[in-house]
């Protein structure tokens, strides 16, 4: 499959799973930041948070911009990922995934759109912050690592039941 094809293949995928009809208990915005790795690079950026859609599965696309090392990338991951409190009622939660990836190059005599693929690993509290490393393959960052805040909304306690008198 020629690069081309892979990234209008990425592309069609992220947009079925994006225009999917499922209901959505939490959504919202979030801003991140961090170094890159070959390039060696700051980047910030946000994310979309959706799900979850089946379980513990939420997608998690997301775009961002890095610059340094002589280059600047636009990257936009497509990420699906599985989240698991690490406790029953603990305030961490760890999640874990990957997805295609889109990112533009732009160095000081050219520039280009390659594909790549990445998988993610990551801490979230439950004040909405998070921390994560991204290991990527093909023509995307070989390492991130970053934080975030979330401004989805707090998720809602199930009601409370009377106790029952003896």
């Amino acid at each position: 499959m020629t690069r081309s094809k892979a990234a209008r293949f990425a592309i069609a995928i992220a947009g079925a799973l994006l225009c999917m009809n499922v209901p959505v208990h939490a959504q919202g915005f979030a801003v991140r930041g961090g170094m890159n790795v070959n390039p060696d690079q700051f980047y910030g950026g946000g994310q979309y948070e959706i799900g979850p859609v089946v379980d513990r599965v939420w997608l998690q696309p997301n775009a961002d911009l890095g610059v340094g090392d002589g280059a600047t990338l636009i990257a936009g991951n497509f990420d699906v990922v599985y989240r698991k409190p690490l406790q029953r009622r603990g305030i961490w939660t760890a999640y874990a995934g990957g997805g295609p990836a889109i990112n533009w190059y732009r160095l000081d005599a050219y520039s280009t759109t390659v594909t790549g693929a990445g998988i993610v690993a990551g801490l979230m509290h439950a004040n909405r912050m998070f921390m994560d490393v991204r290991v990527g393959f093909f023509d995307s960052p070989r390492l991130r690592v970053g934080v975030g805040y979330s401004f989805r909304p707090a998720a809602k306690s199930a009601p409370r039941r009377p106790r029952r008198r003896p």
